[in-house]
C-alpha cells in the first residue's frame, strides 16, 4: 500500500461519500442542537461514579476530545466499495437515531467544574459552543466504537493492518477518556454509548469480498 493505493481509495465512489456524509453531517448537528434547545421533558442529572471522582479535570485533553471531529471521517473516505460506504452511512444514522430518540425522551445533564474561560483556548470551544446536555449515551463513545470497528474491515488486506488498527482503537480511547477528563461526561455515558456504538457495527457491516480488500 502505498501514496497513490491510498489516494484511489480516498477518490473511490466520492461523490456518495460527499453526498451521504454531507447529508448525514447536516442531519446531525441541526438534530443535536435543536434537541439541546428543546425542553420537552424533565432533564436528568447523570450520577456520578466512584471512578468519575478518581478523574481530575484536564481542560488540556480537550485536543483529542475535539480531534474526533476531524479523525473520524477517514475511515469513512477510506472505504472502496458503494456497499460498504452505504453500510457505514446506515449504520451512523441507527446509531444517530437512536441516540437522538433518548435525548428527546430522556433529556440527561452532567455537571461542569467551575472554570474561567480564556486559559484553555480548545476547552473554551466546547464549553461555550456545547451544552452539557445529551449526555447519555455518549455519542463520543457511540462513534468511537462505530468507527474503530469499521477500521478492522477497511483496513482488511493492508499492509501494516495490524498497527493500524490499532492506531485507531489507541486514539479512540484517548478519546473516550478525554470526554471524563473535560468532564464531558460520566462513565456511564460512555458505558451507554460504546454499547450502542458497537451494536450499530456489528448490526450493519457488510461481509466482505475480494474486491473490497486492498492488497
Amino acid at each position: 500500500m502505498n501514496f497513490s493505493d491510498v489516494w484511489q481509495c480516498l477518490i473511490a465512489e466520492w461523490k456518495i461519500k460527499v453526498l451521504g456524509g454531507g447529508i448525514i453531517t447536516a442531519m446531525f448537528w441541526f438534530g443535536y442542537f435543536f434537541i439541546g434547545q428543546t425542553h420537552t421533558f424533565p432533564v436528568f442529572q447523570m450520577p456520578i461514579t466512584a471512578i468519575d471522582r478518581l478523574i481530575p479535570f484536564q481542560p488540556a485533553a480537550a485536543f483529542f476530545y475535539l480531534s474526533q471531529f476531524f479523525t473520524m471521517p477517514l475511515v469513512l473516505w477510506l472505504m472502496v466499495s458503494r456497499r460498504q460506504i452505504m453500510s457505514c452511512c446506515f449504520g451512523l444514522a441507527l446509531l444517530i437515531g437512536v441516540s437522538f430518540a433518548v435525548f428527546f425522551m430522556w433529556p440527561t445533564s452532567i455537571t461542569r467544574p467551575d472554570t474561567i474561560l480564556g486559559q484553555h483556548p480548545l476547552y473554551d470551544l466546547i464549553a461555550s459552543h456545547d451544552l452539557p446536555r445529551n449526555a447519555c449515551p455518549s455519542l463520543h463513545a457511540g462513534f468511537g466504537l462505530f468507527i474503530a470497528g469499521y477500521s478492522c474491515e477497511v483496513f482488511r488486506g493492508w499492509h501494516f493492518r495490524r498497527l493500524l488498527v490499532g492506531a485507531v482503537w489507541l486514539w479512540t480511547g484517548a478519546v473516550l477518556i478525554s470526554t471524563l477528563l473535560v468532564k464531558q461526561h460520566v462513565f456511564l455515558d460512555l458505558l451507554a454509548g460504546g454499547i450502542l456504538g458497537a451494536t450499530s457495527w456489528l448490526l450493519t457491516r457488510p461481509k466482505i469480498n475480494v474486491s473490497e480488500v486492498r492488497a
